[in-house]
């Protein structure tokens, strides 16, 4: 059973920082690193922010929607791209959330 995405949000990202989160690429498992949730200017309405990922050089995750598992947050799905890598060894990949909030009670 999938986790929703609306019970993801970027406090509860920001808390597994640099853990690891497993994906399955052609029947096998690729390991990304959570090592940056950056939240951008947002209204109280609307929630925008984003999560990077450092996997392998190779294989190169496609751009479409990833089954994530994780120990704490189960499995779910999103959209990843991969991105500029930087300096650091490996792919940096990016997943964009903009969305309305949930309602406050």
């Amino acid at each position: 059973m999938l986790t929703p995405l609306d019970q993801l949000d970027a406090k509860v990202f920001r808390e597994q920082l640099n853990t690891k989160f497993k994906v399955m690429l052609g029947g096998a498992p690729v390991l990304l690193e959570l090592v940056e949730v950056a939240e951008r200017d947002s209204s109280p309405q609307m929630e925008l922010f984003s999560l990077h990922f450092r996997g392998p050089g190779a294989p190169r995750l496609p751009q479409q929607v990833h089954r994530l598992e994780h120990e704490k947050l189960g499995a779910f799905e999103i959209f990843l791209t991969a991105i500029d890598p930087g300096q650091e060894p490996g792919m940096l990949y990016e997943s964009v959330f903009h969305r309305f909030r949930k309602p406050q009670p």
